[in-house]
């Protein structure tokens, strides 16, 4: 059965720069996988190569990723469930930053588990899997 996984910025930077760890999970699972992120972390992506010294070589790595994977958008269900994710976050005083919730559970809303650093946020949305 084909594992969904959605790939955080900080995962797809160190796959960009040709980190072992990521480069070698991917190729390890790229057959059994389908891989995908979403246009918030296109956006963190694109706003992290324009502020790059080095922007349009940076720039120029993006779209052969985008042709490798699926990007998820938001839709009705995901920032309906973001609202109550949140309301119940605030509640506990255990509040996450708005791109982190939207990301986390657009991937949720379609069936993705997230692939990322930032275990601490994304652990807080309930239903979501999570792994490093």
């Amino acid at each position: 059965m084909e594992r969904k996984i959605c790939l955080d910025t900080d995962f797809l930077v160190n796959f960009l720069t040709n980190k072992k760890e990521e480069v070698d999970f991917v190729r390890e699972n790229e057959a059994s996988a389908d891989f995908a992120t979403t246009y918030l972390n296109l956006f963190e992506l694109y706003y992290g190569a324009y502020r790059s010294k080095d922007s349009q070589n940076k720039l120029g790595i993006i779209p052969p990723l985008l042709s490798r994977i699926n990007v998820l958008n938001l839709s009705d269900e995901s920032v309906e469930k973001a609202g109550e994710i949140q309301a119940k976050l605030r509640q506990k005083g255990k509040m996450i930053k708005f791109r982190d919730l939207l990301i986390g559970t657009i991937a949720l809303v379609n069936g993705y588990s997230i692939k990322t650093k930032n275990i601490k946020h994304f652990e807080r949305i309930e239903g979501l899997t999570v792994s490093d």
